[in-house]
């Protein structure tokens, strides 16, 4: 534990959640749980937080304690937000909306650096093929989530 965070876990539609929050309880990080630490424990308001994005992909005001990586980072991270739930775009797409259409695999390591798993929704990033690129969740994970959002049918 660090201290300006700590580990706690939450369930979900996808297996345990790894999140770290900050002293004033915002998320400050978020990972999918394979590896979660046997000390990091459970905490109510985190999983009501976790259910109810599961359910409508909303969380109250002041939830997170948004990213802050390089000037790049934050642009390609901000623009992630704009990609609404139940829709998907390609890094092709996503670069261009912030103006780099030439940047793409600087988009993709953008969003592989993400350090808010789902919050900042780099699963709705899609190959300009369409087809599922990586996820640090997991293909497994990226393709449930966006079934789970309507992105995608079972």
């Amino acid at each position: 534990m660090s201290d300006d965070w700590r580990r706690v876990r939450a369930r979900s539609l996808l297996g345990e959640l790894d999140v770290r929050v900050d002293r004033r309880g915002r998320i400050v990080g978020l990972r999918f749980g394979d590896d979660t630490d046997a000390a990091a424990v459970g905490d109510d308001r985190v999983q009501a937080l976790m259910d109810r994005w599961f359910a409508d992909g909303e969380l109250e005001a002041g939830a997170i304690d948004w990213p802050r990586g390089s000037p790049f980072q934050n642009v390609v991270w901000q623009a992630a937000q704009a990609i609404a739930r139940g829709t998907t775009c390609s890094y092709r797409q996503l670069a261009a909306s912030i103006g780099r259409p030439r940047a793409v695999r600087a988009v993709a390591a953008a969003l592989a650096a993400n350090p808010i798993l789902l919050l900042v929704p780099c699963h709705r990033v899609l190959g300009s093929d369409g087809a599922l690129r990586g996820y640090a969740g997991g293909l497994v994970r990226k393709r449930r989530l966006l079934v789970i959002e309507g992105a995608l049918s079972d």
